[in-house]
């Protein structure tokens, strides 16, 4: 008995101790960084708020906050932070570049460029500041001016693959594709593990072997202007409603077998997440986004019931709500070329051209494969006149459906199927 006492005693010093380190600002800090690393960046922001209201100039805690909003997508709120950063140490070179990038995120070039253009002078050889000067120029179709900023960022560092990786992207966009692959063969040679590297190389091999797209069966010329008397539309199919008979009774079959599930277990997260899916791919739109609705629920943080419960509402011509699905889709994961593209297509249906380019954009330089995002993209161009950019795209496509068609590329690489990876 005389042991309890003392046993008593050791667990309140314990906690005594915890408490004393979750009052520590730099405790959570680290924690911050840590869960940064592990790419939970929700949680990240979480720990380096706490650091912040401890430590209310704590300029690390706001710099990494803002740099996990910004993975997040919340690029508005990371501005903010970047700008916090500024006002502690206006020669914070990592805030201007950090703040460029959400600043293009958001279709902002002019303030990225003008943020760039202040790092490099605090910085001239800020590798970082020159790629995302590259970036802005992309997105405003100067292959000149983009080209340079990728040149510039070589010749200060030889040997930063990344530089050479998003000058090939350039280049095979441009189908300057025996240039794109010298700079692919340099990319992976910095860093082995680019796969991608590995990918697009062996695209732009398969394109300079390949046939003229003009060739291609499946295609629909349409008379154009003065300056493009012909526009040709290629006949690409759309793979998110292809479906066959055969596809209805598997379709029916895991209906039942959702359905089954959720009977016995009518909190199975799963079976409505699946009988959602399946749902939207029979039609049957409302079922899905009820489905749909009863996993975000429950989990709120799930990216495919968000995507598919947006395209479903897409369908029900919900567009403003399809839309804020897809936003919180790239909020919660802001890499998936999928929810980008899907944004995009419902800001086309919705009118709003010029937002939906963005978007396919930015799908497309996640994805410089995404066959979809270039045909949406093509009458996206259309629309607006630009004739030039929306053949170009669809010339593109052609070359994309070809390599689709003898197995060089897998759609299923920017097709999203979670049902895949669900077992009932």
């Amino acid at each position: 008995m005389a042991k309890k006492p003392t046993n008593k005693r050791k667990r309140s010093g314990k906690s005594q101790r915890t408490s004393s380190k979750s009052k520590n600002p730099k405790y959570y800090y680290d924690q911050g960084m840590a869960k940064a690393k592990r790419d939970e960046y929700d949680f990240a922001i979480k720990d380096f708020t706490n650091a912040i209201q401890l430590k209310p100039d704590y300029l690390e805690a706001y710099y990494n906050r803002g740099i996990s909003k910004n993975a997040m997508g919340i690029q508005i709120e990371a501005i903010e932070d970047f700008e916090k950063v500024l006002e502690l140490d206006p020669e914070h070179v990592g805030a201007y570049v950090k703040r460029a990038v959400s600043f293009v995120s958001l279709g902002d070039t002019e303030a990225c460029l003008i943020d760039c253009i202040e790092a490099i002078k605090l910085n001239p050889e800020y590798i970082d500041a020159y790629l995302t000067c590259a970036w802005a120029f992309e997105e405003l179709d100067d292959y000149d001016k983009a080209l340079a900023e990728y040149n510039k960022a070589i010749q200060i560092d030889p040997k930063c693959a990344d530089a050479y990786y998003y000058r090939g992207n350039l280049k095979e966009e441009y189908e300057e594709y025996e240039e794109a692959i010298a700079d692919y063969d340099k990319a992976i040679a910095l860093d082995p593990t680019n796969e991608q590297a590995r990918e697009y190389r062996e695209v732009c091999m398969e394109m300079l072997n390949g046939e003229d797209p003009l060739d291609f069966e499946g295609v629909v010329i349409l008379p154009g202007n003065e300056d493009n008397p012909e526009i040709v539309l290629p006949i690409i199919p759309d793979f998110t409603y292809e479906i066959s008979d055969e596809d209805i009774k598997e379709f029916e079959n895991i209906v039942k077998s959702a359905e089954d599930a959720i009977e016995q277990n009518p909190k199975n997260i799963d079976a409505y997440l699946v009988l959602g899916m399946v749902k939207y791919q029979l039609f049957e739109f409302e079922d899905a986004v009820d489905n749909l609705s009863e996993v975000i629920n429950h989990q709120p943080n799930n990216v495919n019931a968000y995507n598919y419960r947006g395209l479903s509402k897409m369908n029900l011509d919900m567009h403003e709500e399809a839309i804020a699905d897809f936003e919180e889709a790239i909020r919660l994961k802001p890499n998936k070329t999928f929810s980008y593209y899907n944004r995009g297509l419902g800001k086309y249906q919705f009118g709003l051209i010029e937002e939906s380019i963005s978007d396919f954009n930015t799908a497309i330089k996640l994805e410089p494969n995404n066959i979809m995002a270039y045909s949406h993209r093509a009458l996206a161009y259309a629309d607006l006149g630009r004739i030039d950019k929306s053949m170009s795209d669809f010339v593109k496509a052609m070359q994309l459906m070809e390599l689709i068609t003898e197995q060089v590329i897998d759609i299923e690489e920017f097709m999203d199927n979670p049902l895949e990876n669900i077992n009932l």
